[in-house]
């Protein structure tokens, strides 16, 4: 038994020696620098030893037997959780371990723009979360993906597709993230907003449809109402809306000015050669064109208007006024006085309105 003492002790020590340095390694954070971050994607049912290899190959890991080791022995090796995280150089065995298993995912920040088209939205989160951007676009124009979300009237999911900003984690289902995009847009869309559009003689495409047109004409939300009334007014006395970006779509969606061959584009979006709305939406409108589509400005007799250069417009009831605004402002002049203030009481009559 004397004997014993000393080996025993020696074991013991070797032991807490080895608790010791395996809690130091465990816990010790190698040099860490906030700058330097490494993204790691834990795809579903990976098993403990693929993570290893993951994070190895990523240059995470000095100590990959170590972070097995832990997972092992804290019985929550099947508890690793798959995502996409971010983790810094030099963090330790302790903290990674600690967010695979708290599942402290990082979350992509997405925005969509006011405005965008299907195509540049599919592109957008192809670059941001890697979805597929031709199975995205199959089913924008997917018919029974469309009658699903209670659309049965579009021609596709183009304008339905709400602009915002979205979080999204890896790995996501292209199908998941259009649902969650076209929910965002019934959120916005509500029954109040059908009842409104109902008003004014709208069905929801039908409305949805004349908000992308302001959406693409408007760069103020100040001026969506008076251009809106500018197209109910057209409707109502069955003119074309001859409104430009229905011809840029009509052409595959083009970012230039178009010339006036443009305009000769056969199309039934193209509102220069066919009457009344086109068949659906061209862009993804906001809260705010949505909004002036159903709620045109009231009391506004306008029937044209015309870019000033500087993101504004000039309002017109007939048409000898809207050609002498358009020739003011390629002269480098200001149009008549009477137009700016009649512009002035408009936004100051909305102004009021909203409070």
């Amino acid at each position: 038994m004397q004997r014993a003492t000393p080996i025993l002790a020696i074991v013991l020590s070797l032991i807490i020696i080895a608790l010791v340095h395996f809690g130091y390694m465990y816990y010790r954070e190698e040099g860490t620098d906030a700058s330097c971050r490494v993204v790691v994607k834990i795809p579903p049912g990976a098993s403990l030893r693929q993570v290893k290899d993951i994070l190895v190959a990523e240059g995470l890991l000095n100590h990959p037997k170590l972070f097995r080791w832990a997972a092992y022995f804290s019985g929550r090796e099947k508890d690793i959780k798959a995502g996409r995280y971010l983790f810094r150089e030099g963090e330790s065995v302790a903290h990674i371990l600690h967010k695979l298993i708290q599942g402290e995912i990082e979350y992509a920040r997405v925005v969509i723009p006011e405005g965008y088209m299907a195509n540049e939205i599919a592109g957008l989160l192809q670059d941001e979360i890697e979805i597929d951007s031709t199975v995205f676009m199959q089913m924008v124009f997917d018919s029974a993906v469309i009658r699903d979300f209670g659309f049965a009237g579009a021609p596709s999911l183009e304008g339905y597709l709400y602009p915002d900003t979205y979080l999204f984690n890896w790995p996501l289902e292209t199908f998941e993230v259009v649902e969650r995009i076209v929910h965002r847009f019934k959120e916005i869309f509500t029954d109040s907003m059908c009842a409104l559009a109902d008003s004014v003689g709208f069905s929801m495409n039908e409305a949805v449809t004349l908000a992308s047109i302001i959406q693409a004409e408007a760069v103020y939300d100040s001026e969506m109402r008076r251009i809106s009334a500018v197209y109910h007014n057209r409707l109502r006395k069955g003119w074309r809306l001859e409104a430009d970006p229905t011809v840029a779509f009509a052409k595959g969606g083009i970012r230039r000015k178009l010339w006036y061959k443009d305009l000769r584009v056969k199309s039934p979006y193209n509102t220069y050669r066919v009457r009344g709305l086109p068949p659906g939406p061209i862009c993804s409108p906001g809260r705010a064109a949505l909004s002036a589509a159903v709620q045109p400005l009231e009391g506004c007799r306008d029937l044209y208007f015309v870019a000033d250069g500087t993101g504004r417009h000039y309002f017109s009831r007939t048409l000898s006024d809207h050609v002498r605004a358009k020739e003011s402002i390629r002269a480098g002049r200001r149009p008549s006085k009477p137009m700016d203030r009649c512009v002035e009481k408009v936004q100051e009559t909305k102004e009021i309105t909203a409070e």
